[in-house]
């Protein structure tokens, strides 16, 4: 049985500062690409609709030791940090444990 497992997150920021969130997460996205190898996916989207855009974050973990390395990493906690100083968000980051049940991931 694989220990896999997936995280979707999502980030409402407050109008006007989805631009600077993502600008945070870019730098993020590419220390966990680099650095993390437990770290199997860190995909970020971009709602493409309404005025005030949702940020989705996909995660796949090789196993719960990754997502520790992970959410320990200074890369994570300063990115945590600023989203507080600068008050980026307008509502709670929602984070959602999932796994898959249907469907394919890709064709590629």
């Amino acid at each position: 049985m694989s220990e896999t497992f997936d995280i979707i997150a999502i980030l409402k920021p407050k109008p006007g500062k989805a631009d600077r969130v993502i600008e945070l997460l870019a730098g993020v996205t590419e220390y966990v690409e680099a650095n993390e190898s437990g770290t199997l996916r860190y995909h970020l989207q971009r709602e493409t609709k309404g005025d005030a855009p949702q940020l989705i974050l996909l995660e796949r973990y090789k196993n719960k030791a990754a997502l520790g390395i992970h959410g320990g990493s200074p890369q994570f906690k300063a990115f945590s940090k600023r989203l507080k100083e600068e008050g980026l968000l307008a509502a709670p980051l929602q984070v959602m444990f999932t796994k898959p049940v249907a469907g394919f991931a890709s064709r590629l």
